[in-house]
């Protein structure tokens, strides 16, 4: 009974407020008189006893029965301002007095409402990300994915205190939890946050583009639809307040690089996802060891690439400076040139030893910092020098690639680019076999000359597919971020084939050669023991180069030519090419010798630990064996 009483009156509550105005008028006024007809039973309970006669706030005056105890009850419901000082007057004051009191109870709840829902819409709007941006010289990001925090700890490290505006099409709740959980609040950069769609012109308008120093395009679908729109959308605008700012964008499909190219019209830097990685996975294949150098230059951290002009090299050659600096190595020259679109500049790498540094021209450096000093000083060749001829490095004769996903073909493209004709690539994933061959044929057709593939259906992680497959046959394998399985994460899954791989008996010593592609760097210590000679951090790679371009544009040339297929490039030489073996030799002697062969020495890689030497401390010596390395810079020029 008392269950269905609580439920009846639930329900005629509720179909009160869903009348809205008109049912809750009626609810409170049946509250009202609900509540006083309640307190007026206080008179059995000795309302006007004789102990209470002291209580001033009890009217006794009219006939200590219905009506006082009516005007108590209705002032303790009610409390109406001023009110309870008409106690005693005539009816139709009374009246008036309790209308007029209500009204201005309810111009007061009216106020409390509308400032209310005022403060409410305006944390919505912030929570939301509608408002406005008002910031200048700020650095601009359009678009989301996992890349975005890697950008934001390399532009904290490049320029510390810096303000970056995020527009991305995400709620503004969501995208806070996401930088709290990645540790984004203890990197000195500062993030506001807009929620809204990058394509839409108002909407950049929104968050100042026009007074923006840079802007990050990030791709934040897989087809890349939106970012090409804001690539029209920015390099057809005309109107910066302070200038047009840098602009670079990633796209993450290779055969939408094209296109996106044509929407920049040069005026944005166009970051290629899938291409980079790819091209950083098969230069490691050439070059075992190489992901390292590449993890350096591209990390917060340790040694960048910085551009700069230095008054005290003007006029001397590349290779006399090269002995001059300390904390850093001179690897080329940018200058500025003319053009329609304004001022663009143009790089030379490795332009040679006798190139002389004009006085127009910046320094391209390889540099722990931005403090340089110039000591100016040369060399005296020693007898530790060897002109023996360096040993190309070459792809492989067979390679394993364990896995699928987008960057495959790439991966392929590269492979067929750089290799011998004869190098068998064997596919092992979970793709069926006539759909990997037709989707490579559709994409290749017959131009994939000087590589055959083969691709084989199968479970890494499981021990079936290598009964067939055997692991000595191959001097190299890479295991590539899949998430097909959908059980796992691509990482997870990873770490399930590299257990499978470590397990697998094999007569070769050492075992192949090893890299793996990894999404996460914060997994990169659970590989440890498990065989893998090199990691590639695809998601680190791609970001810390959008934010390097975007602080320093002329990087990006550079960058997309240290990453081709011929032409300059960076590559792992053995140390006996340049040095005697078993002598002393100091990082001078390498640079002298790596001058004989038109190259940059850049460093070293110690097979004792695997320890990679970049732009090591010049008093330093060693004796170096035919299992060190040299890191060197090819020669090439180009603008």
């Amino acid at each position: 009974m008392l269950k269905e009483l609580r439920e009846r009156i639930r329900y005629m509550v509720d179909r009160a407020f869903a009348r809205e105005f008109v049912g809750q008028l009626l609810l409170f006024v049946v509250l009202v008189v609900a509540v006083t007809v309640i307190g007026m039973t206080a008179v059995a309970f000795g309302l006007f006893s004789t102990e209470n006669d002291a209580v001033g706030g009890i009217p006794r005056d009219l006939d200590r029965g219905f009506l006082d105890s009516l005007w108590w009850s209705l002032n303790q419901v009610l409390t109406l301002r001023g009110f309870h000082r008409m106690y005693g007057a005539s009816t139709p004051i009374l009246l008036y007095a309790l209308f007029l009191s209500i009204c201005g109870l309810a111009v007061f709840g009216l106020l409390v409402s509308i400032i209310n829902n005022a403060m409410r819409s305006r944390i919505e709007t912030l929570r939301t990300g509608e408002t406005s941006v008002k910031e200048r010289g700020h650095t601009l990001i359009l678009g989301w994915n996992n890349r975005i925090f890697t950008v934001l700890r390399e532009l904290a490290h490049l320029e510390p205190g810096l303000r970056v505006v995020i527009l991305a099409p995400k709620e503004i709740g969501k995208m806070e939890n996401a930088l709290r959980v990645a540790g984004i609040g203890n990197e000195r950069v500062t993030t506001i946050l807009r929620s809204g769609v990058p394509s839409n012109l108002r909407e950049l308008e929104r968050v100042a583009m026009d007074q923006a120093d840079s802007i990050i395009i990030l791709s934040t679908d897989d087809d890349d639809r939106d970012s090409i729109k804001t690539l029209v959308l920015l390099a057809g605008e005309r109107h910066w307040r302070r200038g047009s700012p840098a602009m670079t964008a990633e796209i993450v499909r290779e055969e939408n690089h094209e296109l996106a190219k044509i929407a920049a019209r040069n005026r944005v830097h166009i970051v290629s996802s899938s291409r980079v990685i790819s091209k950083v996975i098969v230069q490691t294949i050439r070059n075992p060891g190489l992901a390292a150098v590449y993890n350096e230059l591209l990390s917060v951290g340790g040694n960048d690439l910085y551009v700069g002009k230095i008054p005290e090299t003007i006029d001397k050659t590349l290779g006399d400076i090269a002995y001059g600096f300390h904390e850093a190595i001179p690897i080329g020259v940018t200058w500025a040139t003319d053009s329609e679109d304004g001022v663009r500049h143009a790089a030379g790498v490795n332009p040679g030893a006798d190139y002389e540094i004009a006085e127009d021209e910046k320094l391209v450096l390889l540099s722990t910092g931005r403090k340089l000093n110039y000591r100016g000083q040369n060399y005296r060749e020693e007898p530790v020098i060897r002109a023996a001829e360096s040993q190309q490095p070459k792809v492989p004769e067979r390679v394993l690639i364990i896995g699928w996903n987008e960057l495959i073909l790439d991966v392929l493209k590269e492979l067929n680019a750089h290799a011998l004709t004869g190098t068998e690539i064997t596919i092992l994933s979970l793709q069926e076999d006539k759909d990997a061959e037709e989707r490579i044929r559709r994409q290749f057709g017959g131009s994939l000359r000087n590589v055959s593939i083969r691709p084989v259906k199968g479970d890494a992680a499981e021990a079936r597919p290598f009964s067939d497959l055997d692991i000595d046959d191959f001097q190299s394998i890479v295991v590539l971020a899949d998430d097909a399985d959908g059980r796992v994460d691509a990482d997870t899954r990873t770490l399930r084939v590299l257990l499978r791989l470590s397990s697998l008996p094999g007569k070769q010593q050492p075992r192949p050669h090893t890299t793996v592609e990894l999404l996460d760097d914060a997994n990169r210590d659970v590989l440890a023991g498990l065989g893998v000679d090199d990691v590639v951090v695809s998601p680190e790679i791609v970001s810390a180069q959008l934010a390097q371009v975007s602080r320093q544009p002329i990087l990006g040339p550079i960058f997309r030519e240290l990453l081709s297929a011929g032409g300059v490039e960076i590559s792992l030489r053995p140390a006996t090419d340049y040095v005697e073996p078993g002598v002393d030799c100091s990082f001078d002697d390498l640079t002298a010798a790596a001058q004989g062969k038109l190259e940059i020495a850049l460093g070293l890689r110690l097979a004792e630990g695997a320890r990679l030497l970049l732009n090591p401390h010049r008093e330093k010596v060693w004796r170096l064996g035919e299992a060190d390395r040299v890191v060197v810079l090819a020669q090439q020029v180009y603008r």
